[in-house]
């Protein structure tokens, strides 16, 4: 008798999650609150988690390299950020009053951030891009922005253009057209948005040259997140750089996933300084946050005594759990933690590398820091478009193998590691590859 295909081991294993899934379709159009999170034919249900690993309610423990979209650098209820939020339960959830656990989140992050003068809190990384990109219009006066094909800044109209489309519909390859990611955004976004090729240097300048004094703002990944985990060149972001500068523009890093690399963010790790970079998932301890800062002057734009010029509002931002929370997760990432996290990362990567090369299956292994992702391509990964063009059905069956194998993973293989996490979670990582990639050769 043949051995199930990894997707009939995937159902065999999850049936009370599929259970549940299908009672939620019944209240959640597609049973959840997260289009990211959903898969085929359907996503486990979690139980819970504890340091680097997570239950579903099948009662299956696996090893997550997810981390929640790569949100918790210390696992699953790191001890002293569940006293800390503990201790605040007890003094209340959210007043509305400002709180002294905002100022020392926001003392944190500008004394490790090279680009923050000043910075105010969100509940997202899509607030926080969103405000960014406000904040630049207010300063210069301008409206329009560039953005990198790829490129995930959230959900909000301005930015939900030329993210995960089909390459076919989106012009060449050095200049790609605006492609609408999603129905209901207005005529409007798509043409405030110029899109610019990654990580082609020669090609983006001469787009950014053709729009010179037309530009409020030019927004990048220094990692390509959600897209890849694809890092951007060095020259390709002084490029970058060098053209805000000369232009008047507003050049913002979206390090929502990225400032994961080093503790002032990629942009300590690339030597670049932006003019304002938006912020999110690790900086919460595991609770819903966004943070923006850059420059004084461009902040100013958000200083209630001064106007404001843009109001910036919300009822939960910087509440005290989050704020606690972000800073008792903060406070133990040493700069020993980021080097330990990128070294045993790297020892991760050549370990596929080495599963790929020894079964002869045609891989990249992509990122920075505590990131990776993994391409089943020959050809090397710099952009959007070479990960679209990887055998995305090899990839669905390896996802599914892995959770199958005790990896918790995200569909796209785009991964991450925690600070629980050391050698024995790297092997089993690398023995499930092996095993799931065996099963699964192509051909």
């Amino acid at each position: 008798m043949p051995d199930p295909s990894e997707l009939e081991r995937y159902q065999q294993m999850t049936v009370r999650s599929k259970q549940a899934w299908e009672n939620a379709k019944q209240h959640l159009p597609g049973g959840d609150s997260r289009t990211s999170i959903f898969w085929d034919p359907y996503p486990v249900f979690a139980d819970h988690g504890q340091g680097c690993r997570l239950w579903d309610i099948d009662g299956t423990e696996r090893i997550d390299f997810a981390n929640s979209m790569t949100s918790l650098i210390l696992g699953h209820a790191d001890p002293q950020v569940v006293q800390a939020i503990q201790e605040q339960a007890t003094k209340g959830f959210v007043y509305n009053a400002p709180n002294e656990h905002q100022v020392e989140l926001a003392r944190l992050l500008c004394e490790r951030i090279p680009s923050f003068d000043m910075v105010r809190f969100t509940n997202s990384g899509t607030e926080a891009t969103m405000n960014t990109l406000r904040g630049a219009r207010a300063f210069t006066g301008r409206t329009k922005f560039a953005k990198a094909e790829g490129g995930y800044h959230g959900t909000h109209d301005a930015v939900e253009i030329s993210v995960r489309t089909d390459p076919s519909q989106a012009g060449p390859a050095d200049r790609p057209q605006p492609v609408p990611g999603v129905a209901g955004l207005s005529p409007e976004a798509v043409e405030q948005v110029i899109i610019l090729p990654y990580n082609d240097t020669d090609a983006t300048r001469r787009l950014l040259e053709e729009h010179r004094g037309e530009l409020a703002a030019v927004m990048v990944e220094p990692v390509l997140g959600g897209s890849g985990m694809v890092p951007a060149d060095p020259e390709y972001l002084t490029m970058l750089r060098d053209y805000t500068r000369s232009d008047g523009s507003v050049l913002i890093f979206d390090e929502v996933i990225s400032y994961r690399v080093a503790p002032g963010g990629s942009q300590e790790y690339y030597g670049i300084t932006p003019d304002m970079t938006a912020l999110g998932k690790i900086i919460g301890g595991g609770f819903a946050v966004g943070a923006f800062g850059g420059r004084t002057d461009i902040m100013a734009q958000f200083d209630p005594t001064q106007g404001p010029k843009v109001q910036h509002s919300g009822t939960f931002n910087a509440n005290p759990m989050t704020m606690i929370a972000g800073a008792t997760t903060l406070s133990q990432m040493t700069p020993e933690s980021y080097t330990r996290l990128a070294e045993l990362t790297e020892r991760l990567r050549e370990g596929i590398r080495h599963v790929a090369a020894e079964l002869e299956v045609p891989l990249q292994v992509t990122g920075l820091g505590s990131l990776f992702g993994i391409h089943f391509t020959p050809d090397p990964v710099r952009n959007y478009r070479d990960v679209y063009a990887s055998n995305r059905d090899l990839r669905q069956r390896v996802f599914w193998g892995l959770m199958n194998e005790g990896i918790f993973c995200s569909p796209n293989l785009v991964l991450c590691l925690s600070t629980p996490m050391g050698q024995h979670e790297i092997d089993a990582f690398i023995e499930a590859f092996h095993k799931v990639l065996a099963r699964n050769l192509p051909g």
